[in-house]
């Protein structure tokens, strides 16, 4: 065998002989405290390119709310760039309670 096969069969062995080290681990919680601590366990890809497709629209959704925390989630799960140049600026024009509402 080639080296690059007998690697790949010495990380095989590897996973096969701590399988069940391995499936307690995924059992257990994960503490993760902030977005170093995901990066650090999880990694990152830091030359990935998000695709404009058809599916990246704006939204009027404020910046904070839950419609807009929803619509980022979105574009990551998609791949898509998070940030549209259309999506909504500010908060003018919108009107709500700033509080409760009194009797």
């Amino acid at each position: 065998m080639n080296e690059v096969n007998d690697k790949v069969e010495t990380k095989e062995n590897l996973l096969e002989k701590n399988e069940p080290q391995l499936e307690a681990q995924a059992r257990q919680p994960r503490r993760i405290h902030n977005v170093f601590d995901e990066i650090q366990e999880m990694g990152h890809d830091e030359f990935f390119i998000p695709a404009v497709t058809d599916e990246f629209c704006p939204t009027d959704a404020p910046a904070g709310s839950p419609a807009k925390v929803q619509v980022l989630a979105e574009r990551v799960r998609k791949g898509l760039p998070l940030w549209h140049p259309e999506d909504r600026m500010s908060y003018n024009g919108l009107v709500g309670t700033t509080g409760r509402a009194r009797d």
